[in-house]
């Protein structure tokens, strides 16, 4: 990225994994001592790397593998959380990353959705049927336990935003507010 105009700055190589990636880069940039984290992610419906932008509001370190899957996991659950609004997947596949209200929201945000589209045919042609592809993920780790990230899809030629608020239960993060747009 802009290593002159954002300082000090190491370059790491990634791992060639299971997840269908392909060897990229991720840029390592420290502003005011919290760092930021640039790099790639290869999704399966994209044809092009999905780039990810990660930066922390407290001290810290995240290894690329950190990045990679935090970037990798909110990607799917934007999509998943598009595709139940669509009526493509159902709620309860969701369920383990969702919490019960965030749920519920979703369900609710589907069935308004189903009732304006059968009135509007050719809005339901152009967001019902094609993929939603991830095209950028950018995350904020907020503090220990609450993260935000917002994801950019697109669906056809439309670009829709979701925004997801995640909060670490025990040991597991839990998305408390799915919010597509």
């Amino acid at each position: 990225m802009n290593e002159k105009r954002q300082g000090r700055s190491q370059t790491l190589t990634q791992e060639p994994s299971s997840m269908k990636t392909h060897p990229q880069q991720m840029v390592v940039t420290q502003q005011s001592g919290l760092p930021t984290y640039d790099g790639s992610i290869r999704i399966e419906l994209s044809n092009r790397p999905v780039p990810y932008h990660i930066s922390r509001c407290y001290p810290g370190t995240l290894s690329e593998a950190e990045c990679r899957k935090s970037s990798l996991n909110s990607c799917r659950l934007a999509c998943m959380s598009l595709d139940v609004v669509r009526g493509r997947t159902p709620p309860q596949t969701l369920q383990h990353s969702l919490s019960g209200p965030c749920v519920q929201r979703l369900e609710t945000m589907s069935y308004l959705l189903e009732n304006h589209l059968r009135t509007h045919q050719e809005l339901k042609a152009k967001l019902c049927y094609l993929p939603a592809v991830p095209m950028l993920v950018y995350t904020t780790l907020v503090s220990p336990d609450t993260t935000e990230t917002v994801v950019s899809l697109c669906v056809g030629k439309s670009t829709y935003w979701v925004t997801l608020v995640f909060h670490r239960s025990g040991s597991r993060w839990i998305c408390t507010t799915a919010d597509l747009g």
